[in-house]
């Protein structure tokens, strides 16, 4: 043991051996170390050096700062009971072994003790616990001395500690740290305080943890000063920071334990004074002259504060009399308890400029003579405002009881008198005036006020800020010039046609052709508008700038804006209005009945009363009820919309029976055409023979002549019905015609606006237009947007403001002109449709190509840049296309491969136990080349099939469909592109995608040719996936990008087709390995 360890710290180790707080001594010979737990407040892990050195250790805070401690003395005492030395040998090591006490029961032991101490507060001495006093000493101290000037004063707490007698803390940083730490502090070489068996009221132990927050920041302030003088270097100072002094001192004295000395005298009880100043002046009487008396009460001015103290009263001025106080303060200390004369000369700019100021800053006392010559008046102000040939005028007058100064002379009263003038107040108030670009011309002030500019400034800027210091008068000419309180009426009906509506707007006072200018001011986004009568209107009113949402709601523009304030848009419109209407709080609102009902019809289309035709030969669902009102009810306001069915529940019929609905009650004097998919246009035709069969229809079909003939002699016909590649170039014979009604087949064909047939079917002339699509969103937002500019024209702002629109925005505003239902929710009896995902693993040889071109893929795109990327683009997703075909089979393109398919083989399989159970199959592939393979393939094995592709004329493929459904054939070969919408394939209940499409909207398409009404049995939807390929990848991006669908349409899903990866994406889709 050192010799130099204090003799306390000896003392307090023996009573924790004594206490059997040292446990669990161990050696470690390899390192020549002693090692040991003591129970302090908390277990200390200690490590003696078991070497001549001594070079100790212990985690407590101690022997940090000071390089040992009592936890290391008492291991090394307790190990001396043991009889062990602390050099460690084999001989020592020998003794620890056989003298060990159970370190179970020491522990016991130790822990029991702690418990007590926590929990009991029984002390781990014998004798009882004393409870240490704490007082508090509050006083001012100079921040440093200085020889020939006065420093600026603090406040600082000192304290003093004891049980029957108190002793100042004289070195605050060893109070601080043995408090802490638990451990002694010296008072004296007699009195030590052992923290570790003393109590301390609760109320002290939270004030003496921020004391010592305040005593580790004057620490840092006194490494900043570097001045041995300054009070931050007093041990026995806490310096009160300004931000915690007023909460500190509050505290202080709710504990009792606080006292003030100030300037010789002790208070035990300390006020704060709001809002006051401490200071009182006398003024007397001397024939011509005056004779000022400052009463210096012995006030301590606390700069940093913001303080001022008299005895024991803090006063916190507001910080305009703290300005005011600071201005005087030099003379107030100056000549404090002096007789000031004032001379007779000085007697007015006295009375004018200085006892104004001192009447802020404290008491005035007048003596009696004084008092009966001044009059002693608050200041009161007014202000006149006219004008006149376009001059604005000011007259400003100042009033003091029964005197009034004016700039204008004859407007004064009684200003002989003598009166005590605020002129501070009244050069504030000038100032003012001048800073509003005033000029003060023959004493009043004016301003040019022929611009309308000005006079806006004048009643929205100028006179509500003056109004804080004056009372204003506006000439009633001047004031009839400005309108504010006008609130407009917006009034919304619709037109008889119902396709659209007229928004009235009208202002009281206002002609029609006025309100047409009005409006055209808010569209340009002015603050006012200007009458050709002078009179100013303005439009920053809430009642007014909701009248310009509205217009921006509407998107008009100031070349269409309105004809005698009526504005006239499209109906759909309604809707977004009456919910921005709703949320506006000013001005009236007037909603015609005929409105009402089309906002009732909107929400509420089922309760729409319609009939169902009576030609038809079908029996509508009740869901299919409900779409055949919904088309009905936008086909009265001349709506367009998207019927979004999910796949085989009905589009269709729900379309036909409009149809019929539309002919049989004579509203349709117009054609009808429908455009669809080159493979569907008999399909419509057949199913309008089917459930309407006296309609009378016209596949337009053939060459260009015997289609031209068709659609000009197709007068007689009540539906053309055509393939969009069709129309496309017989778009300008289609221009000519008078539509009813257009319908739009799988729309999602034109999906982009800027193709040929999408801007074709712009030019067509249609009463209402329609769009059918499982599908309406199948790679991003804006093919919703593209579809509603050709149904609704109009419906969604431009491009560039759609795509800053939210998902969720975008949904309510098409929430009406979208119905979706989904079969789990309106087929309750449609059979379960499961899906499994089926793996199977590349051949040998078809692994080593795979590799082979993964490997140069990758090579190549790792060294590019993202130019380098966006001109090789075409190239890389070509070489993603060949990774996909050898997953199918490599003899895609790969001549004289040999090898076999892992995927091929697994279909064979697959196909077998199918047939084996009696299973009839749809196949589909994305690549026609591949269902060629399988078709040889299956031929070899027996298998009756039949194929359709793109090549397959539409006559031949309603016989296709129509055989198999009727029983013919086990398996149905279609190519993905061919025959992914618009069949109806409930003949087969087992659907294999042989390989993965990069948009799953387009495979949930395909399984939805045979789950679908009519469909009597469990449908298996297979995908045949290669595994450790970049199919597998694939897969999990189309999860991942999902949700665009959901947001918008609803919650049945949606992917992303492979032309709308990112360069991010495609990468990540390379980063796999074989």
């Amino acid at each position: 043991m050192k010799w130099s360890i204090p003799e306390r710290i000896v003392e307090r180790a023996r009573s924790y051996v004594n206490e059997k707080r040292v446990f669990d001594i161990s050696a470690n010979p390899n390192k020549k170390i002693w090692t040991a737990k003591v129970m302090g407040n908390e277990i200390y892990h200690v490590e003696l050096d078991g070497a001549p050195k001594e070079e100790d250790f212990c985690e407590c805070p101690y022997w940090v700062d000071h390089g040992y401690c009592k936890h290391t003395v008492a291991v090394e005492l307790a190990m001396r009971d043991q009889g062990i030395g602390r050099v460690m040998n084999q001989h020592e090591l020998s003794k620890l072994s056989m003298d060990q006490p159970d370190s179970g029961d020491e522990i016991t032991e130790a822990f029991s003790r702690l418990y007590l101490k926590q929990n009991d507060m029984t002390q781990l001495l014998t004798e009882p616990a004393q409870k240490l006093s704490i007082f508090y000493k509050l006083e001012l101290q100079p921040i440093t001395k200085q020889k020939f000037r006065q420093a600026k004063e603090v406040f600082v707490l000192s304290l003093k500690i004891g049980f029957d007698r108190f002793y100042i803390v004289k070195d605050l940083d060893a109070f601080f740290q043995a408090y802490f730490q638990k451990g002694t502090y010296e008072i004296n070489q007699k009195l030590v305080i052992d923290f570790n068996q003393l109590m301390i009221e609760p109320q002290h132990e939270a004030i003496l943890a921020e004391l010592k927050k305040v005593h580790v920041s004057n620490q840092t302030m006194m490494s900043f000063l570097k001045d041995n003088k300054s009070i931050f270097g007093n041990k026995k100072y806490l310096v009160l920071p300004v931000v915690i002094a007023e909460e500190m001192i509050s505290t202080l004295k709710e504990v009792g334990k606080l006292t003030l000395e100030v300037d010789g005298a002790t208070y035990h009880e300390i006020a704060f004074v709001q809002n006051q100043l401490p200071l009182s002046f006398d003024l007397f009487q001397d024939q011509d002259s005056f004779i000022l008396y400052i009463q210096n009460h012995d006030i301590h001015y606390l700069e940093g504060y913001d303080w001022l103290l008299l005895k024991n009263m803090i006063f916190q001025p507001t910080p305009e009399q703290m300005k005011n106080f600071q201005s005087m303060n030099y003379y107030i200390e100056r000549y404090g308890n002096q007789e000031i004369p004032i001379s007779a000369t000085n007697a007015p700019k006295f009375t004018n400029y200085v006892l104004p100021l001192l009447k802020k800053v404290g008491t005035v006392h007048l003596d009696e003579q004084l008092q009966q010559q001044f009059i002693e008046k608050e200041l009161a102000t007014e202000l006149f405002i006219s004008l006149k040939d376009d001059v604005l005028q000011l007259v400003l007058d100042f009033i003091y009881g029964e005197v009034r100064i004016s700039t204008d002379p004859s407007r004064n009263e009684n200003n002989q008198l003598n009166f005590i003038r605020d002129t501070q107040q009244e050069l504030q108030i000038s100032g003012q005036i001048e800073a509003l670009g005033y000029q003060k011309i023959t004493g009043n002030y004016v301003k040019n006020g022929a611009n309308p500019e000005v006079l806006y400034t004048l009643f929205t800027k100028e006179i509500p800020l003056l109004e804080s210091l004056a009372t204003i008068h506006v000439d009633p000419t001047l004031e009839n010039l400005f309108l504010e309180e006008i609130e407009p009426v917006t009034t919304i009906d619709i037109q008889n046609e119902g396709s659209l509506l007229d928004v009235q707007f009208d202002v009281a006072g206002i002609t029609p052709d006025e309100v047409d200018e009005v409006l055209i001011s808010l569209i340009e986004k002015k603050a006012f508008h200007r009458f050709d009568n002078g009179t100013i209107l303005s439009l920053e009113t809430m009642a007014f700038q909701e009248v310009a949402d509205i217009l921006r709601e509407l998107r008009v523009d100031a070349t269409h804006a309105s004809h005698e304030g009526k504005v006239s848009i499209p109906s759909y419109q309604g809707l977004a209005l009456h919910e921005k209407l709703e949320k506006e709080t000013h001005g009236k609102r007037v909603l015609t009945r005929k409105f009402h009902t089309l906002l009732e019809d909107l929400n509420h289309p089922d309760a729409m009363e319609v009939t169902v035709p009576k030609q038809l030969n079908a029996t509508l669902r009740s869901y299919q009820l409900f779409g055949f009102k919904w088309l009905k009810m936008l086909a009265k306001y001349g709506f367009g919309g998207i019927l979004a069915d999910d796949m085989g529940l009905g589009k269709t019929l729900q379309t036909i029976t409009f149809i019929l609905s539309e002919i049989e009650e004579e509203k349709a004097e117009k054609p009808f055409l429908i455009l669809a998919p080159a493979s569907l246009i008999y399909n419509w035709a057949h199913e309008f023979e089917k459930f309407s069969p006296q309609l009378r229809t016209q596949v337009v079909t053939g060459n260009a002549a015997e289609r031209k003939k068709m659609i000009t002699a197709g007068e007689s016909a009540q539906i053309l019905i055509t393939s969009y590649p069709s129309f496309r170039q017989d778009a300008a014979i289609y221009e000519t015609i008078q539509f009813d009604t257009l319908i739009l087949d799988e729309s999602q064909m034109v999906k982009n606006y800027h193709t040929k047939t999408a801007q074709a079917i712009t030019t067509l002339r249609s009463y209402r237009k329609f769009a059918l699509s499982g599908t309406p969103i199948e790679n991003k937002i804006e093919e919703l947007w593209a579809i509603f500019q050709l149904i609704m024209p109009g419906f969604f702002p431009n491009l560039r403001t759609f795509k800053s629109m939210t998902h969720e925005q975008i949904a309510k505003m098409v929430q009406p002109f979208i119905l979706r239902r989904i079969k789990k929710d309106v087929l309750k009896d449609l059979p379960d449709k499961i899906e499994t995902n089926l793996y199977s693993s590349l051949t040998k040889e078809q692994k080593t190509i795979y590799l082979g071109y993964l490997k140069r893929i990758q090579e190549s795109v790792q060294g590019m840049n993202h130019d380098d990327f966006k001109r090789n683009r075409i190239e890389i997703l070509a070489g993603l296309t060949r990774l996909r075909q050898i997953c199918c089979d490599p003899r895609l393109f790969v001549e004289n491969y040999e090898g076999e398919s892992g995927k091929l083989e697994q279909l064979k399989e697959l196909l077998q136990t199918a047939k084996e159970n009696g299973k009839r199959v749809l196949l589909f592939s994305q690549f026609t080349s591949m269902l060629s393979l399988i078709q040889e393939e299956l031929t070899e094995l027996g298998y009756e099939m039949f194929y359709l592709h793109g090549g397959t004329k539409p006559k031949e493929r309603i016989e296709m469909v129509n055989q198999f459904n009727a029983g013919e054939k086990d398996v149905f070969l279609i190519s993905l592109k061919a025959g992914g919408t618009g069949l109806n394939l409930t003949g087969a209940d087992t659907v294999i995608l042989y390989d993965l499409w990069w948009n799953p909207a387009v495979e949930e398409q395909a399984a939805g040719r045979a789950h679908r009404i009519g469909q009597k049995n469990v449908v298996q939807v297979m995908k045949l996936i290669a595994t450790g390929t970049i199919e597998e990848k694939i897969m999990k991006m189309q999860q991942e990008k999902k949700d665009l669908f959901d947001q918008v349409i609803e919650s049945s899903g949606d992917g992303s087709s492979f032309s709308s990866f990112t360069e991010e994406d495609i990468r990540e889709i390379l980063s796999l390995n074989g």
